[in-house]
C-alpha cells in the first residue's frame, strides 16, 4: 500500500533528497522502498523535519514516586533522543525499569507527531506519564509518575546516529 504522491517544491525536495541519503543508509533501503516510505504525507514531513528534530531531546523527569521497587526517586530522569527515537542511557539518571520504560513509547510518539508536523512539542495535550505498576492503593505496590518534556539543542548535529 502507498501513501498519495504530493508534489513537492524545490526546496521541499532538496531537504527530502539530502536526509534520503541519511534513512537509506541507516536502514539499508532500496531507492524503491524509499519512495514507498516517502508516499506517505507522515513520512514525508518527517523527512523534511529530520534536520530540525534531531535537535531535540524527550525528558522524562520523575515528579512524584510512591514505594518504587525499581528504586526510581522524585527528580531523576529518562533522557530519549527525539530522532532516531532512542534512550540515552548514558545522560539518564533513573534505573532502567520496564513498567516505568513500557508507557513512554505513548507519549514519545505524541512528541514525535508534534515535531514532524513543526508544532511546538511542548503544547501537546499528553506531557505526564505514569508507570505501569498501580500503587498500594489499588492492588500494586509503587507507582512513579512523569512529566514529558522536549529539550531542544541547537548543539545537536544530523551527523549524529
Amino acid at each position: 500500500m502507498e501513501g498519495k504522491k504530493i508534489q513537492n517544491t524545490p526546496e521541499e525536495q532538496k531537504i527530502i533528497d539530502a536526509n534520503k541519503a541519511l534513512w537509506k543508509q541507516r536502514h539499508n533501503m532500496p531507492d524503491e522502498d524509499f519512495e514507498t516510505f516517502i508516499s506517505f504525507p507522515g513520512h514525508r514531513n518527517l523527512a523534511l523535519r529530520t534536520t530540525e528534530m534531531r535537535k531535540y531531546k524527550i525528558i522524562a523527569e520523575v515528579i512524584k514516586s510512591k514505594y518504587c521497587n525499581a528504586g526510581l526517586k522524585v527528580g531523576q530522569k529518562f533522557v530519549f533522543r527525539a530522532m532516531p527515537s532512542i534512550l540515552l542511557a548514558e545522560e539518564s539518571d533513573a534505573p532502567l525499569c520496564i513498567k516505568a520504560l513500557g508507557p513512554m513509547g505513548n507519549v514519545m510518539f505524541g512528541f514525535w507527531d508534534r515535531l514532524s508536523g513543526g508544532i511546538d512539542p511542548n503544547e501537546g495535550m499528553w506531557t505526564h506519564v505514569q508507570c505501569m505498576d498501580s500503587g498500594i492503593e489499588k492492588g500494586g505496590l509503587g507507582n512513579v509518575q512523569f512529566k514529558v518534556y522536549a529539550k531542544k539543542e541547537e548543539s545537536l548535529t544530523q551527523k549524529r546516529s
